[in-house]
């Protein structure tokens, strides 16, 4: 699985990802956000913003990029599937034992991606240190 976007997505991805998580709070503490409505549509927002900063991070080419970087993106995004799968099958346990199905629709997909970067990021920066010190894969 190839990177899609050039490496300068990795670093506007991780800007967004970052000002995702802080502008909505500033904005509220700020007087910006003052009805309910207002709340769900910078929540709505917010969530968009983290899922496309995470696709920018997660499919970005790699200074380096060949074909090992390339196996460590589809390794981390089966990685990430098996954990998304025990996290949602956890999720669903919890809310058959709250007797609330709306506790396991949330953000499911958002988990996945983060999952995916993480998993990527753990196998890129595992694999440049057993480069730096001559193991082989």
């Amino acid at each position: 699985m190839k990177g899609l976007f050039p490496t300068c997505f990795r670093v506007s991805g991780y800007t967004l990802l970052i000002l995702s998580v802080f502008v909505p709070m500033l904005m509220y503490m700020f007087g910006m956000i003052t009805s309910d409505a207002g709340f769900i549509y910078s929540k709505l927002a917010a969530k968009a913003v983290i899922w496309i900063s995470l696709f920018f991070i997660f499919f970005a080419k790699t200074v380096d990029e060949d074909e090992m970087t390339s196996s460590l993106r589809a390794k981390a995004a089966k990685f990430a599937l098996f954990l998304w799968g025990i996290y949602y099958l956890i999720a669903l346990g919890m809310a058959a034992a709250d007797l609330n199905y709306q506790s396991a629709d949330n953000s499911v997909g958002i988990y996945y991606m983060v999952m995916n970067v993480i998993c990527f990021e753990f196998l890129v920066q595992k694999r440049k240190i057993e480069k730096k010190f001559g193991r082989k894969n």
